[in-house]
């Protein structure tokens, strides 16, 4: 064999192996520095995300096995609404019960619901506000700790946290702080987790609490494929930074019919106009289920 001929098959057998040793190389690479998006198994069964139409107000019940959470209970002028709700959909047992804030269209009926059902734990905001309905929830509350050994629980700490009920995860990723000047801004968020179906839900959050929400999170944390509309669709919140990051598939609007503040506004309608869009003020109560890794939707007016 001529000597350049040798030289030449030498020189492709050097490019070929530098080809596989690249290829290799790549694929390890990409797998260990760059996973791809986590993954989880399909549970069994069903969770439930019940969006109550309590008018101008939110109350949201979640629903997994045998386990219930509720989060917010809308105004005083709700609380047979609620309390109907609840008693029709077998609700005897709250595993959490979450008070967003300390405003009366999240926490009026707070009171009606530690005297009817048998609370496990309380996550309250580090808020300081006080008004006579406030400070009688307050002692209602402190009248359970002693008497029924319910376990109260400060958002403010908690962010970070994963709560566990049946499959079905909760991950408190605000309040971020103790020093906002609206009271809005208090709102426990969360992110629900049914198998890969994600819920965001941010209570009343506004403009500054969107923002420090943005800046702490990544968009592979804040991703989810149901968001209820911050502070019932008010132009104040459901930034487009913060969408940009969510980047949800179904939006829910928790707002009364002809309610005195507009809700929801025209700018926030306008930002998610191309999503798959449920209200409780036309709708009435809005219910999503999660079962095989598929969301389907309906409506209980």
């Amino acid at each position: 064999m001529k000597r350049a001929t040798k030289r030449l098959i030498r020189a492709v057998v050097t490019v070929v192996l530098l080809i596989i040793a690249a290829v290799l190389w790549f694929s390890f690479y990409t797998d260990t520095e760059f996973p791809d998006e986590t993954t989880y198994d399909v549970p069994n069964g069903a969770a439930e995300l019940h969006f109550i139409d309590v008018g101008q107000g939110d109350a949201t019940l979640i629903k997994t096995g045998d386990k219930n959470v509720l989060i917010d209970t809308g105004k005083k002028s709700a609380r047979d609404d609620l309390l109907n709700y609840l008693n029709n959909h077998g609700v005897t047992e709250i595993e959490y019960f979450v008070i967003t804030h300390f405003d009366s269209d999240h926490m009026d009926n707070g009171v009606d619901i530690l005297d009817n059902y048998d609370v496990k734990n309380l996550i309250l905001p580090d808020q300081a506000k006080t008004n006579k309905t406030i400070e009688k929830f307050l002692d209602k509350v402190e009248e359970q700790v002693e008497s029924k050994d319910i376990e109260v629980l400060n958002a403010n700490e908690m962010v970070g946290d994963k709560l566990e009920i049946e499959q079905l995860e909760i991950t408190i990723l605000a309040p971020l702080r103790n020093d906002y000047d609206d009271s809005n801004d208090y709102s426990v968020t969360m992110m629900v987790r049914f198998g890969n179906k994600r819920v965001l839900l941010s209570g009343d959050a506004e403009k500054e609490a969107e923002e420090d929400i943005v800046a702490r999170y990544s968009e592979k944390e804040l991703n989810c494929d149901v968001f209820k509309l911050g502070h019932h669709g008010s132009r104040t919140s459901s930034s487009q930074a913060l969408l940009d990051l969510a980047t949800p598939e179904y939006v829910i609007v928790s707002c009364g019919l002809d309610n005195e503040y507009g809700h929801p506004h025209t700018e926030t309608m306008d930002r998610v106009k191309n999503l798959k869009i449920y209200r409780t003020d036309t709708q009435g109560s809005v219910v999503l289920t999660i079962a095989n890794d598929e969301i389907t939707v309906k409506t209980e007016k």
